[in-house]
């Protein structure tokens, strides 16, 4: 599995957010590294604030993904899928545009809902996505959810997976 799939996995479980807040008995590197989903309150205002910004800046996302510049790659989308009353947020890689749909494959596992599958090609619309990502010359852009999520850890705890997985979590 090339490194910036795994990179993306990580990303996956540390921005899925569902409906209740975790308890924080571990640190977030324990949570990342056995794949569990990181609960978030709905009313979170940092993860509404993420959402907002990726929904803000998609447009520009969305072209550059069309006509990548040198050095760029990995163009990722998250997006919601709801089964029932469930919703848990899915990292899409590779992603493609037909004719005003989105479709591409889920890059992690369900833990919440369970009408998907780890792998599965999926259709999708514009307004799903929450959230997108791409891999920068030196950085990895955007994955604004993982940002938000971040403002809850310890700086030293966020700073290091921040290094770790050249996330640049400037505004």
């Amino acid at each position: 599995m090339p490194p910036w799939i795994r990179t993306l996995v990580v990303l996956a479980v540390l921005a899925a957010a569902a409906y209740a807040i975790a308890p924080r008995s571990e640190t977030i590197s324990d949570k990342a590294s056995r794949d569990t989903v990181i609960n978030v309150a709905k009313s979170d205002p940092d993860m509404a604030a993420a959402m907002r910004r990726a929904r803000a800046t998609l447009p520009e996302f969305l072209a550059l993904a069309d006509a990548p510049r040198p050095g760029t790659s990995d163009f990722s989308v998250k997006v919601a899928i709801r089964d029932g009353d469930r919703t848990e947020y899915f990292w899409i890689f590779p992603f493609a545009r037909h004719e005003g749909a989105f479709s591409g494959t889920l890059s992690n596992r369900p833990r919440v809902v369970r009408n998907v599958q780890f792998g599965q090609s999926i259709t999708f619309a514009e307004s799903d996505i929450v959230d997108w990502l791409y891999q920068g010359s030196d950085k990895m852009k955007g994955s604004f959810t993982t940002c938000a999520i971040l403002k809850h850890e310890p700086r030293r705890e966020a700073d290091a997976m921040m290094k770790q997985y050249g996330l640049d979590c400037e505004p």
